[in-house]
């Protein structure tokens, strides 16, 4: 985890930070590992602290979000799966105007076909995840829906008054809405990982041609950087 934040921590210190739901909280603090190594993000939400991997945090101009597991690997695959299609149809075209000798040009594509395999099976296996999660959400709201239908019911008939009815009833509603909102997110990106998958999103031309040296050589420490499972010290 160390060493894979893009930004300048102290900066942040006392910036709100926020996910797609609204503002989770504001950072209080870094923690380094042995070697200064930007590790772990201390965050105060609602008076209680949560640490976070920093490379859960991406800044956006001038906000600061925390992504969740899912979005984050997705952020992963949005830079790197297009690159690689990229670099491997520059390769086809090396090869058809015999730019480079044909064993270099067999050895590149045997390890850009691997990263590829790899980087897609990883956006399959994240579809997998994220429709076992769309499941999960529906089955919540089903069950919000029953509490309320309970609520109504009784509150029609007169045996819960108006008061205890609606510190009841608000709660409920808004739980709802949350529910719909994460399993709506989810399916978003869900239709974006398709979207990469198709190709349908491309890597910009100017990142490729400043990255591709680099990216060549490092193919193999790149796909495991990619597998890491980001653990938080809180349960939510």
């Amino acid at each position: 985890m160390a060493g894979n934040v893009r930004f300048e921590a102290p900066k942040l210190i006392g910036k709100p930070v926020r996910a797609d739901g609204g503002e989770v909280g504001r950072i209080i603090s870094f923690i380094m590992d042995p070697s200064g190594q930007i590790e772990d993000v201390i965050i105060e939400k609602g008076g209680i602290l949560e640490r976070h991997p920093a490379e859960m945090l991406q800044v956006r101009g001038e906000d600061v979000f925390l992504l969740s597991p899912i979005e984050k690997r997705l952020t992963s695959l949005s830079e790197n799966l297009p690159k690689i299609k990229r670099r491997k149809e520059v390769l086809k075209d090396l090869s058809e105007r015999n730019v480079v000798p044909s064993e270099i040009i067999e050895n590149l594509a045997e390890r850009i076909d691997e990263r590829l395999k790899r980087l897609e099976d990883e956006a399959r296996n994240l579809i997998d995840e994220i429709e076992r999660e769309a499941e999960i959400r529906e089955e919540n709201i089903k069950s919000l829906q029953m509490a309320r239908a309970f609520l109504e019911i009784e509150h029609a008939m007169g045996t819960i008054d108006e008061e205890t009815y609606k510190q009841s009833i608000v709660p409920l509603l808004k739980e709802m809405k949350n529910e719909q909102q994460k399993r709506l997110e989810i399916l978003r990106i869900k239709e974006r990982i398709n979207s990469i998958l198709e190709g349908e999103i491309e890597a910009p031309v100017e990142e490729e041609a400043e990255e591709e040296p680099q990216q060549v050589e490092e193919a193999g420490s790149e796909g495991e950087e990619e597998e890491l499972i980001p653990v938080s010290a809180t349960s939510e």
